[in-house]
């Protein structure tokens, strides 16, 4: 009788767990950040935060570096306007980008026609409206960027640096700066929830955060500059060559697709692999070059695209993708970030960047890699392999204040204060301040 008592028992909690269990699966299905998010961080999963490895968690090339929300004075604002900034914390910024990234999609997806817009226009959507601010340091084509986080395509063209979202009665106006010409652009967008953006947006609590513009003290600086009034503290890492040694070069074609039974060997000043017409060459400093140099649209890196902003999109999600088959657990607790991306005549040169916990990283070769796509493949690829980690220590920069006068003083106005870790190859990197000149 008790064991029929138990069974009954057992049988009765199971089913519960399942009721349960489906329940819980009904419930995310209705959540609403499912759909405008699903495609965010598609495929990687979710950026590593600041002291996890990406080789566990890589993301997708769409995070911001830096953000800022405004909220203006309104009746329900007891303290008045509220600022706040967030800039070398990359796992902060991330998930107010999550927050964001719904409300984005849907303005990019339904922009209306560009409408070039003053300075002064562009200055009041940063300080005077209900307001997101998003900076990618590296300049992105918008329909990479919608690529990115939703896998549909919008009919701006324009790769951008800056975004700004703002609220109006009716829906969300897109406004963003075209790297191409210098000239700010409103896009409305009667689509996009103006709603869901103000409810991401609210609850915040200001910091002080401000533009180099509002300040009379930083008038020499670029104008968009974003400043806290505390000095940061980056971490110091520990720097080193992932790839040295015997084998490193095997280890790495493998990684990049090349069959090692169709594939020589050999030494000269440098390793080399090569396989038919491609080849990779690998330095003792970590550098490797890949080489196609067949005449035939059947290289080993194919670019499968449909229309012209497929064929964008394509071409630097495939380089993308080809940098974190052999960076990923390589790198430590560096980020890939999209620098640039260069038409040439019969394609792309495409760059990317390592950043540390959204700090960019300024390489002896001034990116962390650089692909050539011609013929809807890529013919060329170098990538600079360094891995990063923590220290544990932090080191102490100069106030803004300081470190803006000191650029001043070397001749650099107008340009970017920004924060940076200059790797020469040394073991350690410390982050410093230096100048970003506006037009790069």
């Amino acid at each position: 009788m008790d064991n029929r008592k138990r069974r009954a028992i057992e049988l009765a909690k199971d089913v519960l767990i399942v009721l349960l269990t489906c329940s819980a699966l009904w419930l995310v299905a209705q959540t609403p950040l499912v759909g405008p998010l699903s495609g965010l961080f598609r495929e990687e999963g979710i950026q590593a935060a600041p002291g996890q490895s990406q080789s566990v968690s890589r993301g997708t090339g769409a995070v911001p570096l830096a953000m800022a929300v405004n909220l203006p004075a309104s009746s329900e604002l007891e303290s008045g306007e509220v600022r706040w900034g967030i800039r070398y914390d990359q796992g902060t910024c991330q998930e107010l980008f999550q927050q964001v990234a719904g409300p984005l999609v849907e303005a990019l997806s339904s922009a209306g026609a560009p409408e070039a817009v003053s300075r002064g226009h562009w200055e009041r959507a940063l300080t005077e409206m209900q307001s997101v601010y998003m900076d990618f340091q590296g300049e992105v084509p918008l329909p990479v960027l919608l690529g990115w986080l939703s896998g549909s395509e919008t009919g701006l063209t324009a790769s951008v640096r800056r975004i700004v979202l703002t609220v109006w009665e009716d829906g969300v106006d897109l406004y963003y700066q075209d790297v191409g010409d210098g000239r700010y652009y409103r896009c409305r967008s009667e689509v996009a929830d103006p709603f869901s953006l103000a409810e991401a947006l609210s609850g915040v609590t200001g910091n002080g955060a401000f533009y180099a513009f509002e300040s009379e003290l930083y008038q020499e600086l670029d104008p968009d500059t974003l400043l806290l009034p505390q000095a940061p503290a980056p971490m110091i890492y520990t720097a080193s060559n992932p790839v040295a040694g015997q084998g490193a070069l095997q280890s790495l074609v493998q990684d990049l697709g090349f069959s090692l039974n169709s594939t020589s060997f050999y030494s000269t000043d440098e390793q080399v692999a090569r396989s038919g017409d491609d080849s990779v060459r690998l330095s003792d400093r970590g550098v490797a070059q890949y080489l196609y140099e067949g005449r035939s649209e059947s290289g080993l890196f194919p670019v499968i695209s449909q229309g012209e902003s497929g064929a964008l999109f394509n071409s630097v999600e495939t380089c993308r993708q080809l940098a974190l088959s052999v960076t990923a657990s390589r790198c430590g607790e560096a980020r890939l970030y999209l620098l640039s991306v260069s038409e040439r005549p019969e394609g792309w040169e495409i760059e990317f960047g390592y950043s540390l916990n959204g700090v960019p990283v300024q390489l002896e070769g001034n990116c962390a890699a650089r692909f050539l796509v011609e013929r809807g493949q890529i013919v060329q690829f170098v990538i600079c392999l360094r891995s990063y980690a923590a220290s544990g220590t932090t080191s102490l920069v100069l106030p803004p204040r300081q470190a803006a006068a000191a650029l001043v003083a070397q001749g650099l106005e107008g340009e970017e204060l920004l924060l940076t870790y200059d790797d020469s190859g040394e073991d350690t990197v410390t982050a410093g301040w230096s100048a970003r000149d506006r037009e790069d």
